[in-house]
């Protein structure tokens, strides 16, 4: 079994640390350059690879890459992103024609399963580190690849940001943005409802009962996919423990879901939240486009999720009262738990990978480290308001007010995790894992059941 590289808290810390340093040289303005940003490297594109010819231009003969994505939508978002980086290459290597298989989520995740079991030959595709990650590379589906090559000011990645693509101290991929956990607010159905934006648990219960009395859904999920609950329950032990590394030492066998009280006391508020109706109707039976789509209706007050989806705020198909009135709040504080409101739960999850049964693996070689350059996936991502990329990137004054909420969750963050609990064992704990909070939201599970599985799954990974 593949394991990952240990990530020590002092190194989860200087990735934050490394966010605060960039971010406030910038300044809001964007007049000031901080060293190592990406304008810092303005020929960054052309010495990815040695320079400008050998990124392909050298050579004239035609190749056609395949991508597989899990970014359906080329229009808005981190699939405009995409398709912009795309389209920069392909004008700079116009012998290079990039086609790019584009499916939504969880269709994604299984086709690659499928890819990956009659080793396809694409060139490079999109990865979910850690657990999903770990399968690929056990089928010896990806390619590993040399961390030195992506060190320095041309791709200004932050560290600490591979940990979740390294499996025994080998890097089998890049992250493409940096991940945190927030909750999305419609600031007009507060307002109109004379609700107040939690901050604590006891607020987020008022708020669950004022907007059930309006027939409004308090909180929008995408309980189908099953995954937001593991992010929900880590973020909910946080707050309790005070302690990021906690449930991931449990996953380890350091520790034991079933003798920490901070991972009863969670189950039992997932359980009242479960209770209380906190998730939209048939919330398990709503995929990840169901749940975004509920609340971006205005059908929702709170969408729990993470931070790329920053481009809601910049998507013109959304209605435009939405977007005038979506916001961003910290996960709440438990009243009589250790945990504060600057705990961040982030980690680095999606990226991309290349892939060994690639027909033409060095032009795939040299669109990948173009696609990593600091000017371009991460310039692109930030500048288009997509998400919050996985290296250093400046402001350029013209941020959305969601970014820069979610510019301001992350340089005040005091701690991070650095992964996500469900993706930090082996693919048979995550599984295991998402399988028993699906029971337990599908039906009335005590809290003792859940914990109890939980260790379970531990033990039997």
């Amino acid at each position: 079994m593949a394991k990952h590289k240990k990530w020590s808290g002092l190194t989860a810390t200087a990735a934050v640390l490394a966010s605060v340093t960039v971010l406030s040289a910038c300044g809001s303005n964007g007049n000031n350059n901080a060293a190592g940003s990406a304008s810092s490297s303005p020929n960054a594109s052309a010495s990815a690879s040695g320079g400008a010819a050998s990124s392909g231009a050298a050579s004239n003969e035609k190749v056609t890459l395949r991508l597989f994505s899990n970014l359906p939508d080329r229009k808005s978002g981190q699939g405009l992103a995409e398709q912009t980086v795309i389209d920069n290459y392909v004008k700079e290597n116009p012998n290079v024609k990039i086609e790019v298989e584009a499916l939504a989520e969880e269709p994604f995740k299984n086709k690659l399963k499928a890819y990956m079991a009659s080793n396809e030959p694409v060139d490079i595709t999109m990865v979910h580190g850690g657990a999903e990650l770990s399968t690929l590379v056990q089928a010896n589906y990806v390619k590993e690849i040399d961390p030195a090559a992506y060190e320095g000011e041309q791709f200004n990645f932050l560290p600490g940001v591979y940990k979740s693509f390294t499996f025994d101290g080998k890097l089998y991929g890049l992250p493409r943005n940096s991940d945190y956990e927030v909750i999305y607010y419609n600031k007009k159905l507060f307002d109109d409802n004379g609700v107040k934006v939690p901050t604590t648990f006891t607020e987020l219960t008022d708020a669950i009962k004022a907007f059930r009395a309006k027939k409004i859904a308090p909180m929008s999920i995408n309980g189908k996919d099953l995954w937001s609950f593991g992010e929900l329950y880590q973020n909910i032990v946080q707050r309790y423990s005070g302690d990021q590394n906690l449930i991931l030492d449990a996953v380890e066998g350091k520790k034991k879901f079933t003798e920490d009280e901070s991972f009863l006391k969670a189950a039992q508020y997932m359980a009242q939240l479960r209770d209380d109706k906190l998730f939209q109707d048939a919330f398990m039976t709503a995929d990840y486009g169901a749940s975004q789509n509920l609340f971006t209706q205005g059908k929702a007050a709170m969408w729990y999720m993470g931070s790329w989806e920053a481009g809601m705020a910049t998507n013109a198909s959304l209605p435009e009262e939405f977007r005038n009135n979506l916001q961003v709040a910290k996960f709440p504080i438990a009243a009589d738990g250790k945990g504060v409101a600057t705990d961040l739960i982030a980690w680095n999850g999606g990226g991309y990978a290349l892939v060994n049964s690639s027909k033409h693996p060095e032009a795939a070689k040299k669109f990948f480290d173009y696609l990593f350059n600091a000017n371009q996936w991460a310039k692109v991502a930030w500048d288009t308001g997509a998400a919050v990329p996985a290296q250093k990137y400046e402001l350029t004054g013209k941020e959305s007010e969601v970014q820069k909420q979610l510019t301001d969750v992350l340089v005040q963050a005091t701690s991070t995790p650095g992964a996500s609990f469900i993706d930090y064992g082996t693919p048979k704990f995550k599984d295991d894992v998402q399988n028993a909070f699906g029971k337990f939201f599908s039906g009335s599970q005590k809290p003792e059941e859940l914990v109890a599985a939980l260790q379970a799954a531990a033990d039997s990974q």
